[in-house]
């Protein structure tokens, strides 16, 4: 027979590595033309970085994003960037295309300065153009400014930045620091089917709600939602990773062994961005990566057990473990041991965990 179950799971997730030492940085200069070239390490792998970093430095210089060429085909030329992982290429890498970006509009309005006879504070660029606060008829082309710049003043318009969340050591009486750049947070309720005859469990609903600081893209950052909920399937019912990963032992050693959701698998969406701006992202931003994919297995699992009353304590909640919990459900009642209140044993984590629960809670 099917059931019906719903679960809720809410995780938050740092951006970067958030220790020291894990920098991105960024050069940009702007041609005779008006054009921006832009030079960084963080390499886009489908995340959309690229889109991203050019939004940023256009809305940062004033320039249309058809003006801006960003250059990332090269990280042995291009300034350091860490890498692409840990959630970073927006919150690290977009704040050094950044702080690039406004170095180089400080040198872009130096050099207007000199041209329109204004100060410098009293200029703005908007839509490629510079121009005087107030009196927008007093205006030069950027592709005038960087002209001037290069052929009646003999310099090169162009900025450089960097970006690190600097380190911060626990006190040693209190353990207080200040460990992450920004968290972002999320919460996900799966509605499922799952079959007590056969095991099968068939996620039909998704509902996803995600702090992202700034949707700086927000049609991209509702791809990585969904993109994220489809891992997530598949961590939840189909991808075998426990207990070894990140180890490739007893993995197929070919792309038929593998086990991704299909078309077939995909659940109905319902996605909601949150913009709770943080103090330090580009514009307010914060990670949206690899937390998407984190909020469903556990999801997955809790609405499992309000179809059918038991817990899964291993993803993936495969129809072997499913119709396996079915067969040892039994009621337990909570016993006392001393000073420790003990209940569902089987599903603890030093039961489950590869190291006894050593690391997370202190193991009896």
């Amino acid at each position: 027979m099917k059931h019906w179950g719903r679960g809720l799971a809410a995780i938050e997730y740092p951006t970067g590595m958030n220790l020291g030492g894990d920098p991105s940085q960024a050069w940009i200069k702007i041609k005779p033309d008006g054009r921006v070239d832009v030079f960084a390490g963080t390499v886009d792998i489908g995340q959309g970085s690229r889109t991203i970093h050019t939004q940023i430095v256009a809305d940062t210089l004033g320039v249309p994003y058809e003006w801006v060429k960003m250059d990332v085909s090269n990280t042995d030329s291009s300034p350091v960037c860490m890498g692409t992982f840990a959630s970073r290429g927006t919150f690290i890498g977009g704040n050094a295309v950044r702080v690039a970006a406004e170095q180089t509009r400080d040198a872009l309005l130096a050099v207007a300065s000199k041209e329109l006879e204004v100060d410098a504070e009293d200029l703005e660029v908007v839509d490629g153009r510079v121009q005087v606060r107030g009196s927008p008829s007093q205006s030069l082309g950027v592709d005038e400014v960087a002209g001037s710049a290069t052929y009646a003043h003999g310099t090169l318009i162009t900025g450089s930045g960097g970006w690190m969340k600097p380190a911060s050591e626990p006190d040693p009486e209190t353990g207080e620091c200040d460990p992450h750049a920004a968290i972002s947070y999320a919460a996900c309720v799966a509605e499922v089917e799952a079959d007590d005859e056969t095991g099968d469990v068939r996620v039909l609903r998704l509902i996803q709600a995600y702090d992202v600081g700034r949707a700086i893209n927000p049609t991209m950052v509702e791809g990585q939602i969904e993109g994220g909920g489809a891992m997530g399937i598949g961590l939840g019912l189909l991808e075998e990773a426990y207990p070894y990963y990140p180890s490739t032992e007893h993995r197929g050693d070919r792309f038929g062994h593998y086990f991704p959701p299909a078309m077939k698998d995909t659940p109905v969406y319902e996605n909601l961005i949150i913009e709770n701006p943080s103090v330090d992202g580009p514009y307010g931003a914060k990670a949206i990566g690899e937390m998407a994919n984190n909020a469903q297995p556990p999801a997955i699992a809790a609405a499992i057990h309000d179809a059918l009353g038991v817990w899964i304590n291993q993803m993936p909640a495969s129809p072997e473990r499913v119709l396996r919990a079915l067969d040892e459900q039994q009621p337990r009642e909570p016993r006392r041991e001393g000073k420790w209140i003990v209940f569902d044993e089987d599903d603890s984590l030093a039961t489950v965990s590869s190291t006894g629960g050593e690391g997370f809670i202190r193991v009896a």
